[in-house]
């Protein structure tokens, strides 16, 4: 880092220092060692407390500090708003408020920065570009435009100097990082190296604007089959990392309930819909839109639904599908360990009380006793589940704090449009589904293969090493095996062989008794001719047979 940034970053420091104290933060600074350096270098401006300030809660405070600070924070406390095992609802709620809300730029300046993304002037590729923006966040603006060949797209333009800030945040993040978890016991629980590196990883990816756009093509891909939702389509020609074109997807804004009941539309089955592809996504294709609140739905006429934003999207495995469903059946079946074993597995190498962990789990499943599946109110048993874990220090995986995060935005958006909406309705069958397929005889032989293999190739690993002990359970010669497995094959063909010849004798016999044509001196030939090829191979295998048992003499 040059000196110049080194002066940048400490100048920046001292911004965010000012802020903190005003809004009553005064103290976070101190613990986390921040104040002495600022102090030593002159920089540290000490603004007087806001006594207004004071009189708010200090979640909605931290979110107004936030929304101060710029850009990066309103993007990290969005992450934290996915971080339910790690803060209580209220702060949750308050970081769910935080929006990408900033003043426009003029278009004159952005156009500079559209030619140099196209390589080449707007007029060669766009009849026309509205120069009022259709929205402002904090990395990108959004305007209006019409190609040459007349079709009707948005632009994405990302704001000039925008990542050389939040590279300078990000190094400030990094370091504070550090010092609260060398400083402050407290504040070292909530891993804040990970989360940094994990927020490091999300805003790089919503810096190239090609990510989002891969995004879209893939949900509109795994959405294809359903004809009523609308994935906007991505113009890749125009499209690079800091340009995205995109078809414009006009609709009612699924929060104007009244102009929702004007233009007719049926409520209820939107909210059915929404559920419905939001379940899709996560628990069947792996990838979901993480940030589904009203503002990234258009309904449009037919009642079909337009998703738009893909900024924020999350990828589960097929493993943590599993588990969810793992949780879900475990507190139905009111099976406490079961859905322990999973939580235990997220212990990030932690040591885990397992007996009271399980006795924490059985007190929460008795309270969904004998509820069905499509009556389970997940954001509850949500809320339980990640308080269970804060208690017992367990980390919750970022994938499923994402999905969790994204369930209960779900949720709200459902309840605005129809509030008699339940979120867990129209995940049942999928899940029902999910269930049978993992206890499916299919699948529990493909299970059954895959250890087997595992245990072929640790008997063909290679020899350890001169003056290393040997592993146990490596005793069985792979010579051996071979011949063993050689010998199964063919008695398994032999037997297939044994019952093709009976199933020969037994055809030809009805044949001849039916005296099926053509018969030839009152016999019917094609019996005949079964039943003599069906003789010779027994004869055959007898022979066999006996060779293999002298063999075995």
């Amino acid at each position: 880092m040059s000196l110049l940034d080194a002066g940048k970053d400490l100048r920046r420091a001292n911004t965010l220092a000012g802020i903190l104290f005003r809004y009553g933060f005064g103290d976070v600074i101190r613990r986390l060692g921040l104040a002495a350096p600022l102090e030593q270098a002159g920089k540290l401006v000490r603004q007087g407390i806001d006594r207004d300030l004071l009189t708010m809660p200090p979640a909605e405070r931290l979110r107004r500090a936030l929304e101060e600070m710029g850009p990066t924070f309103v993007k990290l406390g969005q992450i934290l708003a996915t971080r339910v095992d790690m803060f209580p609802q209220d702060w949750i709620d308050e970081f769910g408020k935080l929006q990408d809300n900033a003043p426009p730029i003029p278009y004159d300046t952005l156009l500079p920065l559209i030619e140099k993304a196209l390589g080449k002037p707007v007029n060669k590729v766009f009849r026309e570009i509205d120069p009022v923006p259709l929205g402002v966040a904090s990395i990108g603006q959004v305007h209006k435009a019409t190609t040459l060949r007349g079709e009707a797209v948005v632009l994405k333009i990302q704001k000039p100097g925008i990542r050389a800030k939040i590279d300078s945040d990000l190094r400030l993040l990094r370091h504070l990082a550090r010092l609260a978890v060398d400083n402050s016991a407290e504040l070292r629980r909530y891993r804040p190296l990970e989360l940094i590196r994990e927020f490091e990883r999300s805003l790089g990816r919503e810096l190239d604007f090609t990510t989002e756009a891969r995004s879209a093509d893939r949900i509109r891909k795994n959405l294809r089959r359903i004809t009523w939702v609308t994935v906007p389509r991505v113009y890749w020609q125009y499209t690079s990392a800091t340009l995205s074109v995109q078809e414009l997807i006009e609709g009612i804004p699924a929060r104007h309930l009244d102009k929702l009941d004007a233009a007719g539309i049926d409520r209820p089955l939107i909210a059915r819909r929404g559920a419905t592809i939001a379940w899709k996504m996560a628990l069947e294709d792996g990838f979901f839109h993480a940030d589904p609140h009203p503002g990234n739905f258009l309904i449009m006429p037919g009642n079909r639904i337009g998703m738009l934003d893909y900024g924020m999207v999350g990828k589960l495995s097929h493993g943590r599908r599993e588990q969810m469903v793992q949780i879900m059946k475990a507190v139905v079946t009111q099976e406490a360990e079961g859905c322990a074993a999973v939580l235990a597995s997220w212990s990030d190498g932690q040591p885990v009380k397992f007996e009271a962990l399980v006795a924490d789990v059985e007190d929460i499943v008795t309270l969904y006793y004998g509820v069905p599946l499509a009556e389970l109110d997940v954001t509850a048993l949500l809320g339980d589940i990640t308080s269970l874990l804060r208690n017992h220090n367990l980390v919750l995986p970022s994938d499923i704090a994402l999905l969790i995060k994204a369930i209960i935005t779900l949720e709200g958006f459902g309840r605005l449009i129809h509030p008699g909406f339940d979120v867990m309705s129209e995940a049942e069958p999928l899940i029902r589904r999910m269930i049978r397929a993992r206890y499916s005889p299919n699948r529990l032989a493909r299970s059954l293969g895959l250890r087997a293999l595992e245990a072929v190739d640790k008997l063909y690993a290679p020899p350890p090493a001169v003056g290393t002990p040997k592993p146990e359970g490596t005793g069985i010669d792979p010579r051996q095996l071979e011949r063993l497995v050689a010998r199964l094959e063919r008695s398994q063909y032999r037997q297939v062989q044994t019952m093709l010849t009976a199933s020969g004798v037994l055809c030809g016999s009805l044949l001849l008794g039916h005296r099926v044509m053509p018969v030839v001196w009152d016999i019917s030939l094609p019996g005949l001719l079964i039943l003599m090829s069906s003789g010779v191979w027994a004869g055959w295998l007898l022979l066999v047979a006996r060779r293999h048992l002298r063999m075995w003499d």
